[in-house]
C-alpha cells in the first residue's frame, strides 16, 4: 500500500483520512469510500471489489460480462433517501486489476439544490445551486491529482 501512496503522491496520506489496510490486515488498492452519482462498473472477472451490506463488508462477485450500478452520496440526496448510496473498497489483488468505471453524472447546469421527489432544499443546496461547481469541489478533495486551481474558471 506504501508503493500506491507514493506513486500517486500521497493522495492517501495518513492524514487523509483514508486507510490503505483492511480489518483484517489485507492491503487495499482504493480505499473505503462511496461515489458521488451514479457509477457503472465492469471489473471484467477481477475480483477484489468489497461493499458494505447489513454493516459487514462482502466480497462483490466478479462475473464477466455484467455491469455493476452503484449509487453515491448526492443521489442519495437528490432522491431523499430512495437511492442509498454504496460503500465500497478494493482489496489488493497481488496483480494487475483491471476495470472500466463510468460517472453518469447530471448535466453541468443542473439544478441540485432541491430534491427531485419531494422538492425540498438539499444539504449540499445550501452551498450550491448546480451541479458542476460542486463536482468541481469534490473532484478537487477525492483527486487532487486531476485538477488545476483554474479548474472553476
Amino acid at each position: 500500500s506504501s508503493g500506491i501512496n507514493a506513486e500517486y503522491g500521497g493522495i492517501y496520506a495518513e492524514d487523509s483520512g483514508y486507510t490503505m489496510v483492511a480489518e483484517d490486515g489485507r492491503d487495499l488498492s482504493i480505499p473505503e469510500h462511496i461515489d458521488t452519482t451514479v457509477t457503472l462498473l465492469t471489473t471484467y472477472n477481477n475480483g477484489g471489489l468489497q461493499a458494505v451490506y447489513k454493516g459487514e463488508w462482502h466480497d462483490v462477485p466478479s462475473l464477466l460480462g455484467s455491469i455493476l450500478m452503484m449509487s453515491g452520496s448526492l443521489m442519495h440526496e437528490l432522491t431523499d433517501g430512495q437511492l442509498p448510496p454504496l460503500r465500497h473498497r478494493v482489496i489488493d489483488i497481488k496483480r494487475d486489476r483491471f476495470s472500466l468505471p463510468f460517472f453518469l453524472n447530471p448535466s453541468f447546469h443542473s439544478d441540485i439544490s432541491k430534491t427531485w421527489t419531494s422538492g425540498k432544499e438539499t444539504e449540499t443546496g445550501r452551498s450550491f445551486k448546480t451541479f458542476g461547481p460542486w463536482q468541481v469541489t469534490q473532484l478537487h478533495r477525492d483527486e487532487p491529482l486531476l485538477l488545476n486551481s483554474t479548474s472553476l474558471f
